[in-house]
């Protein structure tokens, strides 16, 4: 099993009492796991398929600091997978209620009421109310603490369990043998067998939990429980598997109030079903029983991550118990020390251990809020059951298959190398980098290369769409032709509104990277390749240096939710105005700069306080409706008469009525930016789990605005993830005019996806930097060079690929999904 080596924030002080365990080492900054006398690297496995090392070396990170896992470059994961995996947070845009994530202004409430509603009301002859109001427990969070499943030495753990409840404000799940050693702390939730109900008579739990209770009788055992525990509100404990839903709805209609279903581990029921499917499969039959408001489900097993807490919930769940999330937050990797670990040795120090759970809960905590803001929601209540409100890569991958024309195999695509090596990850394998960066040397593709050039190893979206031609020919030498041959411009305004053409002669341009986030150095050589390209770039949401005014005809001045460094000034001198709605790397959330990267320069431009960590806020605060949205497009077109409007916007599962929504605001350009695109600094929760990938809205968006007949009369542009010709190309049969291109610029210039741009002062190669001597790394001009030879190599495919299918005009390529087939 390949485990890894990760750099981490590696504050990794104080250390557990007795020291770190063995198998952990730390070395030059990064965090090494240790198995035998192999130190493994887990770029390619990355530790077990569920407690994978990046959740490990996370939950650490959030134990000892109670902060929220940030990195840049993007999200290099998979494309989907099982259970959570599957599926993604819808979040609202433009229309939505006022609020900034955790740094917002207003209220957002992850209190649970556990006990479930009354039936309906009882009045006697008098009128006088005779229901008797059942028993609830209120919860600060959604997050109860479970036993850990592990064996461990002592009481400490016991106690540190109990002693974290008492400070979140939630219960702390004990069993009888144990709750001696967490007695007197807090809430307590005892879990009690059939058998033990009339043994444990005296104590005075908050909860109990009763297990082993069969689907019969349920009725007689919650009399025995309220009997003997008359103070302690009274639930039962449910193995989930395919007889669950309908026992939990016979329960319910006994008078149970709590239901605490139970998977394993690897959050899979007794049937291996993904804990996503079973939760809903049933709060779906307590709907139909109507039985839905009488009862409270907890949820545990598998629950790993922030983003299982708010997906549980979503599916159907009233709160999540923790169980070897807590043993991870006390040092232990699970699989790669497994009895070696120093808690199963060594006692807990019950202070210390209890401090790491309340850490690691207030770090999950700021992210549920995180998660809840970006959807428009103010309470976590609101949040459970609904489905609507989520995205099914299954569901999903399905209408895409339709949308295609079906599957091919796609064994035979897979001859050249995708590896993914010391570099780079999922998404920008080894392979991909090399070959791309080999492209930015010499304007070529590569020639008789062993590395794959035209797709990642995402396993899904573009990385298992195929051109139909693509299994005919060589695949070791994909069609490459002059482009000069081929139509390749695409048009920038197509209102006939009198303002500019702006027609490109290729069809992408720079997507939007502050000055904070890279050098100037960087911004600069994008702005010089922009130019040579006759093409375009964005400022993103830092400013608009006065170095770039050379190049002011390519630069597109972006306006985002912070206005930092916007003036009219510089809106009146760019061809093209943005606004930025939203970020497919972190939707929902406003734009983030850590102080450590706010340098003088930086606080100068963006009109802030130095060493200040600047937050975006979201949504615009003076657009909440489309008749707001109006205004504002109005706005940008009085400051700047002839600049063409472009709206930015991200993925959420109404992004159709977006994007017809900017059409009727007046947009000479909507701009939809997936998912899984780069970002200087963005939280975990939300790189890759909320909103779609681009993949998926793509043709969502074509399809709606055909049907509405203005798809000609608007440009498409996309982003999130293309990271080659190849993907460009798709994107376009797909649906879409064009491509805004980040990542794969950076690349270009030597970016090997370390994911450190949001760390200290940047990355090592001077490119996401605000160091100066570190941005002296870069050359302008080499690094503008090496910009358009990759361009020019892309344009050499994308002339190939229209030769081989018969199209003389990229635009021609709009939307011709028939030309693709998804691969099995």
């Amino acid at each position: 099993m390949l485990l890894g080596r990760y750099h981490i924030h590696t504050s990794l002080a104080p250390p557990p009492p007795g020291g770190y365990p063995a198998n952990f080492a730390i070395e030059d900054g990064d965090a090494y796991i240790k198995y035998g006398h192999q130190v493994f690297d887990g770029r390619a496995k990355r530790g077990d398929d569920y407690w994978t090392a990046e959740i490990v070396t996370q939950t650490w990170y959030q134990a000892e600091t109670g902060r929220i896992p940030i990195s840049g470059a993007g999200y290099g994961g998979r494309f989907a997978g099982d259970g959570f995996d599957g599926m993604w947070l819808d979040m609202s845009e433009i229309v939505r209620p006022t609020r900034d994530g955790i740094h917002g202004r207003e209220y957002i409430s992850t209190q649970v009421d556990l006990g479930g509603g009354l039936e309906r009301l009882h009045f006697d002859g008098a009128g006088n109310l005779t229901s008797q109001l059942p028993r609830t427990l209120s919860l600060r969070v959604p997050i109860i603490l479970g036993p850990v499943p592990s064996a461990l030495p002592g009481k400490g753990a016991r106690q540190a369990t109990a002693s974290a409840a008492e400070a979140l404000g939630t219960l702390a799940l004990v069993r009888l043998d144990e709750q001696d050693a967490a007695s007197g702390t807090g809430d307590l939730g005892l879990i009690l067998s059939v058998d033990e109900i009339d043994v444990a008579a005296g104590l005075a739990p908050a909860y109990v939990e009763l297990e082993g209770a069969t689907a019969d009788g349920a009725a007689e055992l919650l009399k025995r429980v309220e009997l003997r525990f008359p103070e302690a509100l009274p639930g039962f404990r449910l193995p989930l598997n395919a007889s669950a839903a309908s026992i939990a709805v016979a329960w319910a209609a006994s008078g149970v109030r709590v239901i605490h279903l139970g998977s394993d581990e690897f959050g899979r029921d007794a049937s291996d079903r993904p804990l996503s499917i079973a939760i809903r499969d049933v709060h779906a039959a307590l709907v139909s029983a109507s039985r839905r408001d009488q009862v409270s489900l907890i949820v545990s097993g598998g629950i790993a991550a922030a983003e299982h807490v708010v997906k549980a919930i979503a599916c159907g769940a009233d709160a999540v118990a923790i169980d070897y999330a807590m043993q991870i937050a006390w040092g232990c990797s699970l699989w790669a020390d497994k009895r070696k670990c120093h808690v199963e040795t060594t006692e807990v120090d019950p202070e210390w251990g209890a401090q790491r759970i309340v850490n690691l809960v207030g770090a999950w905590h700021d992210q549920i809020i995180e998660a809840l803001g970006a959807m428009g929601m103010r309470e976590v209540r609101r949040l459970r059951g609904e489905i609507g409100r989520t995205i099914w890569n299954e569901t999903e991958q399905a209408a895409l298959i339709g949308y295609v024309g079906g599957t091919k195999p796609g064994s035979a695509l897979r001859t050249l190398k995708i590896d993914l090596g010391n570099q780079g990850d999922f998404r920008w394998p080894q392979s991909l980098l090399i070959a791309s960066q080999e492209q930015a040397r010499s304007g070529m593709r590569p020639m008789g290369s062993e590395w794959e050039y035209r797709y990642g190893a995402s396993e899904g979206g573009f990385d298992r769409l195929a051109f139909r031609f693509e299994f005919e020919m060589d695949p070791a030498n994909p069609p490459t032709a002059d482009p000069r041959g081929s139509d390749l411009s695409i048009s920038l305004n197509r209102r006939k509104d009198g303002r500019p053409q702006q027609t490109l002669p290729a069809p992408f341009y720079g997507a939007g990277m502050s000055f904070g986030s890279i050098s100037l150095e960087v911004m600069t050589a994008r702005a010089k390749a922009a130019q040579r390209m006759s093409s375009f770039m964005s400022t993103g949401e830092g400013g608009y240096p006065e170095e770039l005014l050379p190049y002011a005809d390519h630069i597109i001045t972006q306006v985002a939710t912070g206005l930092f460094g916007v003036s009219e000034r510089t809106m009146q001198r760019a061809p093209i105005l943005e606004i930025k709605y939203a970020q497919g790397a972190k939707p929902g959330l406003g734009g983030h700069l850590l102080g450590n990267k706010n340098t003088a320069s930086v606080a100068q431009l963006r009109e802030a306080v130095q060493g200040t960590s600047l937050f975006s806020p979201f949504p615009f605060h003076s657009v909440y409706s489309v008749e707001d949205h109006r205004k504002h497009v109005d706005w940008l077109k009085q400051v700047n008469e002839k600049a063409l409007i472009s709206v930015k916007v991200s993925t959420p599962t109404d992004v159709d009525m977006v994007a017809v929504g900017a059409y009727y605001a007046g947009a000479h350009i909507l701009h939809l930016d997936g998912a899984y695109g780069g970002t200087g600094a963005a939280p975990e929760i939300a790189k890759k789990n909320i909103a779609m990938p681009i993949e998926y809205a793509i043709p969502k968006v074509h399809r709606f605005l055909v049907e509405e007949g203005v798809r000609d009369d608007i440009t498409l542009m996309v982003s999130g993830g293309l990271r080659s010709a190849w993907d460009v190309a798709k994107a376009i049969a797909l649906g879409a005019d064009g491509a805004v291109l980040g990542t794969a610029e950076l690349v270009a210039i030597g970016c090997t996806r370390i994911a450190s741009c949001e760390k200290g002062l940047g990355c090592p190669f001077g490119i996401t930097t605000t160091d100066p001597a570190l941005a002296r790394l870069v050359n302008p001009d080499e690094a503008a060079a090496r910009i358009v030879n990759l361009y020019t190599a892309w344009l050499w495919q994308l002339g190939g690929i229209l030769r081989t299918i018969g199209l003389s005009s990229i635009r021609e390529l709009r939307g011709r999904s028939d030309l693709l087939a998804y691969l099995e």
